[in-house]
């Protein structure tokens, strides 16, 4: 059970501490595939509609600033999941149900945008409390097309002649 705990925990800082460009929408499905009962492959969309989801990533999930860290915060990365180590059965089963229900509750949400504060709140579960930083490129660069080497339209232009199995969190072109 403590492996299992730690994978998810893991996943979840992965999502967590993504910056810049490498924070994005296609990133939820890294969670949410960890969890056999909620996976879903994700579909490599058109090019306008994962602009739309990039345009709304940047409208619903961008900040101007990072948050402060907590006094309680844990900075130490090797004591991040001690806490478990003290925990008995019962304890295990409830923080893994914890942790579950944390990634369901944000797939879950469906009749709106997600939006900066469901990642805060996926992001509570974890012990160490470190805030995320939800800042973004500029408009220009997260969403134009100035630059060839960054961007939402350039990633979706990497990936416009992918057909079949494809991995939609690298850059395209896909590999046959």
């Amino acid at each position: 059970m403590i492996n299992k705990i730690k994978e998810l925990r893991s996943v979840i800082r992965y999502h967590r501490d993504q910056v810049g460009d490498d924070r994005c929408w296609v990133d939820d499905y890294k969670v949410w595939n960890v969890l056999p009962e909620i996976r879903q492959p994700p579909r490599l969309p058109t090019y306008e509609d994962g602009m739309k989801q990039c345009r709304l990533f940047f409208k619903h999930r961008n900040a101007d600033q990072i948050d402060k860290i907590a006094a309680d915060a844990i900075l130490d990365k090797t004591k991040w999941d001690q806490d478990l180590n003290s925990m008995s059965q019962e304890q295990l089963r409830s923080e893994l149900t914890k942790v579950k229900n944390a990634i369901i509750r944000h797939k879950g949400i469906i009749n709106r945008e997600r939006t900066k504060k469901d990642d805060e709140e996926l992001y509570s579960i974890l012990p160490e409390k470190i805030p995320a930083d939800f800042r973004l490129p500029c408009e220009e660069d997260f969403l134009g097309t100035k630059r060839t080497d960054a961007g939402c339209p350039q990633f979706w232009k990497s990936h416009e002649h992918c057909h079949g199995e494809h991995n939609i969190h690298q850059w395209g072109p896909c590999k046959k």
